[in-house]
């Protein structure tokens, strides 16, 4: 007897246009079980036979016995074609082997409420996500539309298993270039599995207690755990190199350069400079002051502002078409790019200025901890609560409940000190303080020095005394400061 062989569409036309008067079935050659039934009125449907594991029981070793045979219906043809019936039937022989009844599933899917998990996540983002207008909306819309929906978004969300969790964790985690080759970089990674794997995790705690679905267990429990550990944010940057980082921003230039020393001189989260309006800003008082909506914990923050951020806030060229402080469109949108600009235009500088690259990766969050361990050095154990103030964490005591007191002043103090600290000079560690003959810095006839890359440029006061500090005294000398060419158009790095 000819072994079955596999059957193609066209084999079942030419089945089909055969005269006959009673029902066949032609068995498929690639999966066991599969079979095309052909009846006299020349219609066709997929059949698959097959026996669960276990159903029948356990025998004197232990081991599961098969149960009696099923009968699957799969769909007409051509309806669903050969490539979609083998797809379907295995599916159904894998879930047999681990004693997964198709037929039950399709029973229990018949009173699941009919939700599938794209349903479902657009029934959470609406009812939940943007109910709380949250800001971190943004986040869980894009690893919906990115990584589960296009993954798992037509199955029944009553029926996941953890198998189709850790399918969506296996896809995520593989960088890949952006779907319809938009541009941008690559999608996929560590992290972004990470936050899939959490994203979904909500969604079923949520579904769960909103009743959304019948089922008590979350598929995604714990199967975080099975990637690699997060980074845990260990890079600080120590005084020397917060100099040179300094040092290197302010060489940059606005707006992207003022940023970044912004972000050190107040410790403040990226966005929170990047968005910063001019109706913020009191130069008066020397604060800035977050309104609750566009703060991320939903309450007003104010941020003392030390002497040097207030020079840097009077130098910013005024904006024309917006209220935003740092725009590389005067003003018209907030900066863009920011992390691209810390890999490219901050590490090319500092390379120029050091003459070696910077061995530590630069990033706002790096800024933030340097400025948050460097104050906590210098208050002591004392000092926790009001470097969470700095920060703008939030405090959920019963202590802060009551006790609405700013710390303003005391944070001013500390982030005055350490902005001393920050900007004390730092020109002998990586400047060469001779002129481009190769001369050192002498008086002159004309009562000048030399324009050089530590002299070019500087504007304030303090600036020029640490530079009569590293030369001999020039009693009598008139210093002559050259004046700032015109500040060219911002590059913008949000592409």
């Amino acid at each position: 007897m000819n072994a079955p062989q596999r059957l193609t569409d066209a084999a079942i036309q030419t089945l089909l246009k055969q005269a006959r008067t009673e029902e066949i079935s032609m068995p498929d050659g690639t999966v066991p079980g599969l079979s095309l039934r052909i009846y006299p009125s020349g219609a066709a449907g997929w059949t698959q036979f097959l026996r669960v594991v276990g159903e029948g029981g356990v025998n004197s070793h232990g081991k599961k016995l098969l149960g009696r045979k099923l009968r699957l219906s799969l769909g007409s043809y051509p309806e669903v074609s050969p490539e979609a019936a083998r797809a379907q039937a295995n599916l159904h022989i894998d879930q047999a082997k681990r004693g997964i009844n198709p037929k039950r599933k399709w029973a229990a899917a018949a009173t699941a409420g009919g939700f599938t998990v794209e349903e479902l996540s657009a029934c959470f983002l609406a009812e939940y996500v943007h109910s709380r207008a949250l800001d971190s909306a943004w986040l869980y819309e894009n690893a919906f539309n990115t990584h589960i929906n296009p993954c798992i978004g037509k199955a029944f969300a009553e029926l996941l298993t953890r198998e189709d969790a850790r399918k969506v964790m296996s896809t995520a985690r593989v960088k890949r270039s952006r779907p319809g080759g938009a541009r941008g970089a690559q999608i996929g990674g560590i992290e972004a599995a990470r936050t899939a794997m959490r994203v979904l995790r909500h969604l079923f705690s949520w579904a769960i207690e909103e009743e959304k679905l019948k089922r008590r267990d979350n598929p995604c429990s714990n199967i975080i755990r099975n990637l690699p550990e997060g980074n845990k944010g260990e890079v600080v940057l120590s005084l020397r190199e917060a100099r040179l980082v300094w040092q290197a921003a302010k060489d940059c230039g606005y707006p992207f350069g003022a940023h970044a020393q912004l972000m050190l001189l107040t410790g403040c989260r990226l966005d929170e400079w990047a968005s910063a309006q001019s109706e913020w800003i009191d130069l008066d008082e020397a604060l800035m002051v977050i309104p609750a909506k566009s703060y991320k914990s939903d309450h007003v923050h104010v941020i003392p502002l030390v002497p040097q951020a207030i020079e840097i806030l009077r130098r910013l060229p005024k904006p024309t078409r917006g209220p935003y402080l740092l725009s590389s469109r005067r003003g018209e949108v907030p900066i863009q790019g920011v992390a691209k600009f810390f890999k490219t235009c901050l590490a090319d500088q500092i390379l120029a200025n050091m003459g070696s690259r910077f061995t530590k990766r630069l990033t706002s969050h790096v800024l933030r901890r340097t400025v948050a361990t460097r104050l906590a050095e210098q208050l002591g154990g004392e000092g926790d609560k009001l470097v969470k103030r700095v920060l703008g964490h939030s405090d959920g005591s019963v202590t802060a409940i009551y006790n609405r007191y700013g710390y303003v002043r005391e944070m001013r103090e500390a982030l005055a000190k350490w902005a001393d600290e920050l900007t004390a000079e730092i020109y002998p560690m990586h400047h060469s303080l001779k002129t481009a003959e190769g001369h050192s810095m002498k008086k002159e006839t004309n009562g000048t020095l030399p324009a050089t890359p530590a002299t070019t440029g500087l504007q304030t006061k303090g600036l020029v005394d640490s530079i009569r500090d590293l030369i001999e005294p020039l009693e009598g000398v008139n210093l002559h400061i050259e004046p700032r060419e015109p500040m060219p158009e911002p590059p913008d790095f949000a592409g």
